[in-house]
């Protein structure tokens, strides 16, 4: 089994197949959780393994002799890469797109104009996409966090029930 990026899980047999089963909502139990049987054909046979699907986000490991990536330059802000749709939402349901630092976990807030926390997730370090059901929310804006350690950035959400 392979856990990606996208959340969903790779699944391969012990003999040589083309296809890979898919796992769509992993944390989801039983049949929830959608297991798809030959739902990705690879168009060869593979033996016992799921192809190998590097990581391109990995930045330089500071200290380390292998290091090529980095030029001697400050690092930067982590760019989460965060976005909200449907903005504005009429429903609640909104589709979360964020990159959090490498193997590091996170979390996504909603606070109201006061300030106010009105909703809090937990985000998985591997994930890169959640679909989220927001409380009855009235109408207005919000602000849209996703942290990771000291780290964070903001959007505005606009509400129109």
């Amino acid at each position: 089994m392979y856990l990606a990026a996208n959340g969903k899980i790779y699944i391969t047999s012990g003999s040589g197949v083309q296809h890979l089963h898919e796992m769509n909502f992993p944390d989801s139990a039983g049949l929830a959780c959608d297991v798809q049987q030959h739902a990705i054909n690879l168009g060869y046979a593979q033996q016992r393994a799921v192809p190998n699907h590097p990581n391109y986000n990995l930045g330089p490991v500071v200290g380390s002799v292998c290091d090529t990536l980095s030029v001697g330059i400050q690092e930067i802000k982590h760019d989460f890469k965060f976005s909200i749709s449907p903005n504005p939402t009429s429903d609640g349901y909104i589709k979360l797109m964020y990159l959090l630092p490498q193997n590091k976990p996170g979390g996504f807030e909603v606070y109201d104009m006061t300030g106010q926390l009105v909703y809090k997730m937990n985000l998985p370090a591997w994930s890169t996409l959640q679909m989220v059901k927001l409380p009855e929310l009235s109408n207005g804006v919000y602000t849209c966090v996703v942290r990771s350690g000291y780290e964070w950035v903001g959007r505005k959400l606009v509400v129109m029930r």
